[in-house]
């Protein structure tokens, strides 16, 4: 083949060895981390030898991380006369850079929805994803900034690593540093917030808006405030007090504390348990239960209330529904002008009337076996149980509520259909009463006694002895 048919050879960078047989190519980077041969074998002269090429190894400095395998490879191939491009022969060590400071969680956030892969499991109105936290509660540890790991070059120079940069992040409010300033612990109930500059504990949770499915329900160890209205089907438990601007749907809110909403339509499906005072325009259709006072602008409407504090309606009505308030009731209006049926009662623990309603009706069931039955050991155990019936029943009576006040004020009527309950006596209203009037128990001559209105805060119990004094006097008048 003539010189000016002979392939060209291929452009190769590098350190180059020239000899007459051959040109050998060694290619080593700045940072010395690996070298990579080429061959290019020529007509005239001998070909490279394994010694010649561990030889040009040892020129160029390459001393660790040499691949002996690939080594004798590439000199086995060169010496038949092979061309090699770029053949790894050597690899350096890079260094491991330190990992930067950072914090290692110890409590997990809440499921996020978009993360669900089961379709069919999916609540779509829970999306919360914050983290509740109660005080003493570990939230995770500082993880301080490693050195890292030295690297080595082909050449058997050390390479330092990049140690890792302190954290950025600030220790805010509601979090205490233990242990050497590595162990972090809530120092408060409240949920974790995390910015870009700094981790806290915050004992409120703002919602700006609407709590609809952009919000989700929500389950707060803190304080809630919604500026805005709770949509149908989302539930709210805030364990320190909620305050609501707007209105509430059909949901389910739960609050230690207390809670303060504009209106409720529950639809006869909305319920609401607070442990503090309950403040509202109007509530319609709800169940609730509540340890301190009910307190209504505007109407309660066909609700279940169940409360050891007051309920006061102080511009509207209670129509419809029963009402249950160890402290009294007062509203401006009783009942409806439809007649539609109230029931009220005052000055009784809910709980307790709860559970005498079980004893009673576990009383009726039992003497109505003892009926059925001429078995004189069955009647023995029967006899036994309506006994011990019996005492719970009169225990309960007997107990004695010093919050307790069994008196309800109407400011203005008390229409027909209202049951009253107070005390031991329960009667229905059969025609209308303009007030304003206060009623409580008649201890005297039975039944109910109806009165000039009186606040609240002046007991019925009060009142009545003042009634059963004069009774006694003009007893002995006589």
């Amino acid at each position: 083949m003539a010189e000016q048919d002979q392939p060209a050879p291929p452009i190769i960078t590098g350190s180059e060895i020239k000899k007459l047989g051959y040109s050998l190519f060694l290619k080593i980077p700045d940072n010395a981390l690996e070298c990579r041969c080429s061959y290019v074998p020529r007509e005239l002269g001998s070909m490279m030898t394994r010694d010649e090429f561990t030889g040009y190894l040892k020129q160029h400095n390459v001393k660790t991380g040499i691949d002996l395998e690939a080594c004798d490879d590439f000199a086995i191939k060169a010496a038949a006369g092979q061309q090699l491009i770029d053949v790894l022969i050597a690899s350096g060590a890079p260094p491991i850079n330190g990992v930067d400071e950072y914090i290692q969680f110890t409590i997990q956030a809440t499921p996020d929805i978009e993360n669900c892969d089961d379709a069919d499991e999916m609540d779509m109105y829970a999306v919360q994803t914050f983290i509740n936290v109660t005080t003493g509660t570990e939230i995770g540890r500082i993880i301080p900034a490693g050195d890292g790991t030295p690297g080595e070059n082909i050449r058997g120079v050390p390479i330092p690593p990049t140690p890792g940069k302190p954290m950025t992040v600030a220790i805010g409010k509601g979090i205490s540093v233990e242990e050497d300033g590595t162990l972090l612990i809530a120092a408060t109930t409240g949920r974790i917030c995390q910015t870009a500059n700094e981790i806290s504990v915050e004992e409120e949770y703002l919602v700006k808006g609407d709590v609809n499915f952009r919000i989700g329900s929500i389950n707060f160890e803190g304080v809630v405030e919604v500026r805005g209205d709770v949509l149908d089907n989302f539930n709210i438990t805030a364990a320190k007090g909620l305050t609501v601007t707007g209105n509430i749907g059909v949901s389910t809110i739960v609050s230690d504390g207390s809670i303060i909403f504009c209106g409720m339509d529950g639809q006869s499906k909305g319920r609401i348990i607070c442990g503090g005072t309950l403040r509202a325009q109007f509530i319609h259709d709800v169940d609730i239960e509540c340890a301190g006072d009910v307190i209504v602008a505007v109407e309660i409407h066909n609700c279940t209330i169940k409360t050891l504090g007051r309920i006061v309606v102080d511009k509207g009505a209670i129509s419809g529904g029963s009402c249950t308030a160890l402290r009294g009731i007062e509203a401006k209006k009783l009942g409806s002008a439809s007649s539609l049926h109230t029931y009220l009662h005052a000055g009784a623990d809910y709980r307790d009337v709860e559970l005498l309603d079980g004893l009673l009706q576990e009383l009726s069931e039992a003497n109505k076996k003892a009926g059925e039955t001429n078995l004189p050991t069955e009647l023995a155990e029967i006899r036994k149980t309506t006994a011990a019936l019996t005492e719970n029943i009169t225990a309960i009576r007997a107990k004695a509520d010093e919050r307790a006040n069994a008196k309800i004020n109407a400011k203005a009527v008390i229409y027909e259909n209202v049951h009253l309950t107070l005390g031991s006596v329960t009667e229905m209203i059969y025609e209308k009463k303009d007030g304003p009037h206060s009623v409580i128990e008649n201890s005297i001559d039975g039944g109910l006694r109806v009165l000039s209105m009186t606040s609240l805060d002046i007991n019925a119990v009060n009142i009545e002895k003042a009634f059963v004094q004069e009774y006694k006097m003009n007893q002995r008048k006589l």
